[in-house]
């Protein structure tokens, strides 16, 4: 009886251990879709077309992207230079360079709270709100009203 029950024990944990791994290997996938796919949907929201698009000299200028070391990338900010809302999605080539645009980002997320530490206390609490996020090889940085909601709708397009 108590060798049945370690046994029920043993299988019950690694069950529990196998299906804890595949949550955890499944967890950082994206789909490969393409980014003009993205940015057409992302385009519907009118908050984000109200925003500015972005060039390549834009991207390098304030994360220190190269487009041509990306798959693509969606950027649009505001005309403001005293707003902080803007929305970056840039896919990379692996997750590695995921990784490397995600750093990049952390970093311009720094500096904006740097700049608007001081006075810009509607500022300081969008970007305490700010999405910084890796998924699978794409990496995003999210800031404004809706970065939450932008967010879920780029989630619902590569998960």
């Amino acid at each position: 009886m108590k060798q049945k029950k370690y046994l029920f024990i043993k299988i019950a944990l690694t069950a529990f251990l196998l299906v804890y791994l595949a949550v955890l290997y499944t967890a950082d996938r994206a789909k490969d879709i393409p980014m003009e796919e993205i940015a057409a949907s992302m385009e519907q929201d009118a908050d984000i077309t109200a925003l500015q698009k972005r060039e390549r000299a834009d991207l390098k200028h304030f994360y220190q992207i190269s487009d041509g070391d990306t798959k693509g990338y969606f950027f649009y900010k505001a005309v403001s230079p005293m707003s902080v809302e803007e929305i970056l999605i840039v896919k990379g080539r692996d997750k590695n360079q995921a990784a490397a645009f995600l750093e990049n980002m952390e970093a311009h997320l720094e500096s904006q709270k740097n700049v608007f530490g001081g006075y810009g206390t509607d500022q300081m609490a969008l970007l305490g709100d700010a999405v910084v996020e890796t998924r699978g090889n794409y990496a995003f940085y999210m800031c404004g009203p809706k970065a939450s909601v932008w967010r879920e709708d780029l989630l619902s397009l590569i998960s």
